[in-house]
């Protein structure tokens, strides 16, 4: 909170109004529902505007963070009260964090926009944040491991990713946001939907994508393999190419690098080996409070890498109808290059 009020400062912004839960976490650490808080961020304090049955919730934040109850519903008219009553002249939102409703109110109240402050500020992320992502990534792992001994053949997509959801939960996540399952042809599914009726045959391949919230930071995941003692010379040589530029775009990952640069050093392994039109997604992408977050690496982006941002390297091929191959770690860009947060 401390490092926001001060870029506050440097902005020449009297005050911030943040309606959005995910950043309201980011400031103060509490997890809020959207509707539940409104805060009022200024260069010296910082208030939360909510109600009744919220104020013991922001106990742990009280250092930091005044709170003060309005009636149901006024939580905003509060929060402009405290702009009025303390004379604020510029004060902005993000128009990208709020309704368009909620922003029509504001902009009526004369407040101005200030797109991604909160945003830009999340790229890099503070060693606790990291301490999370890395202990996210961990469960990720430690899970997978657990799971795919387990994974028979005439086992159902849904019955796998039951598996790891437990698997995952167990371990200490707080909630799985996506877990992806796919058998044989709906690998070439980038983001496939579990089938309850799809059942895993003796030879084909598999893919799963899956990730968890620990402490509201996400981690993310992807592995592919073939399921069965034959596998074709085809699927291992997809493989190889796919691992190939997997380790290219992670040697390219450095502070300073252009996030298309990376993008570019996997892709071109994929283009070279003659399957540029079967890689259709972007590298990676950052994590964080979100599992696609800033920075995303593509091609067009304009985004240099900076140290403490946590990105994903992901490149694929995908054959529709047959199957596809993606694999996939998350990790922290450091000076010199980066420090792999998922453990194997």
């Amino acid at each position: 909170m401390a490092d926001f009020r001060r870029l506050l400062k440097q902005a020449g912004l009297d005050g911030y109004i943040v309606t959005s839960a995910l950043e309201q976490r980011y400031l103060c650490g509490i997890e809020l529902s959207d509707g539940e808080a409104v805060f009022l961020v200024t260069p010296k304090k910082a208030y939360c505007i909510t109600k009744k049955l919220i104020v013991s919730k922001m106990q742990p934040a009280r250092a930091f963070l005044q709170t003060q109850d309005v009636p149901f519903g006024s939580m905003l008219a509060g929060a402009l009260e405290q702009v009025k009553k303390r004379a604020l002249k510029r004060v902005a939102f993000d128009p990208a964090r709020v309704d368009f409703q909620t922003g029509e109110m504001l902009l009526k109240a004369g407040c101005v926009r200030a797109d991604g402050l909160i945003t830009d500020m999340r790229r890099q992320k503070y060693a606790d944040e990291t301490a999370k992502l890395r202990k996210a990534c961990q469960i990720a792992w430690e899970s997978f491991e657990e799971v795919k001994p387990k994974i028979k053949t005439g086992m159902t997509e849904e019955q796998v990713r039951i598996l790891m959801a437990q698997a995952l939960l167990g371990r200490g996540a707080d909630s799985v946001p996506f877990n992806i399952v796919c058998f044989g042809e709906n690998t070439a599914d980038a983001h496939h939907t579990p089938s309850k009726t799809r059942k895993l045959k003796a030879q084909e391949a598999v893919l799963m994508d899956f990730g968890c919230f620990y402490e509201g930071y996400t981690s993310d995941m992807t592995r592919s393999w073939w399921h069965g003692t034959r596998e074709p010379a085809e699927y291992k040589k997809i493989w190889n190419i796919v691992d190939t530029a997997y380790h290219a775009g992670v040697k390219a990952l450095r502070a300073g690098v252009a996030a298309g640069a990376v993008d570019k050093a996997a892709r071109d392994v994929i283009e070279a080996a003659g399957y540029g039109k079967e890689f259709f997604h972007t590298t990676g992408h950052g994590i964080g409070l979100e599992v696609h977050d800033q920075p995303i690496l593509r091609a067009a982006s304009a985004d240099v890498l900076e140290e403490n941002q946590v990105v994903t390297v992901e490149p694929g091929i995908y054959f529709a109808g047959k199957w596809g191959i993606r694999l996939e770690d998350s990790f922290l860009v450091t000076q010199k290059g980066s420090k792999k947060l998922t453990q194997k």
